[in-house]
């Protein structure tokens, strides 16, 4: 059971990084289209386009920022709107790095306070030596007082673990 639970830490986290920082997004049935820009090697936005027969619309938009390590720091999406002739901020996610922790927040944008305040979520990763996963909690926003509360935190034996996945 533990060996389980850290494999899906283990592959959560790594489904969540090859998602984030694949420089190339596949055509979904030949349906999608996408259009990357590169900065000193970095992508730095990332462009969507809808296909209807010949001709392509705006879909969804990518903007990421980058620390001077090269490590994500931030994903903000918007969502074309054909009325408006205009992108509309859509969601945003944000990553802190520390020594011992990987800190992960996500949150929608509210139209009525012009911020990205609405279903805000994060994440706490705690990193062995390794920088392997051995903990994570999850916060949700409480709808009412607006502030984050912990919904899980999973602690795991990352040596006993592996130990189990050995035998």
């Amino acid at each position: 059971m533990k060996t389980t639970s850290l494999f899906q830490t283990v592959a959560f986290v790594a489904m969540i990084i090859v998602s984030v920082m694949n420089s190339e997004v596949k055509a979904q049935e030949s349906n999608f289209i996408t259009n990357e820009e590169v900065k000193n090697e970095l992508v730095v936005a990332k462009t969507i386009f809808k296909q209807d027969g010949g001709q392509l619309y705006r879909h969804i938009r990518y903007e990421y920022t980058y620390d001077d390590q090269k490590r994500l720091t931030s994903k903000e999406a918007s969502k074309w709107d054909g009325a408006k002739d205009e992108w509309v901020p859509y969601f945003k996610m944000t990553y802190q790095y520390g020594d011992d922790e990987i800190t992960m927040s996500y949150a929608r944008w509210n139209q009525s306070h012009k911020a990205f305040d609405k279903d805000m979520k994060k994440s706490v990763y705690e990193l062995n030596d390794e920088n392997m996963p051995v903990a994570y909690k999850l916060y949700n926003q409480d709808v009412q007082k607006s502030d984050l509360t912990m919904v899980s935190y999973n602690k795991k034996d990352y040596v006993a673990n592996l130990l189990a996945m050995a035998r």
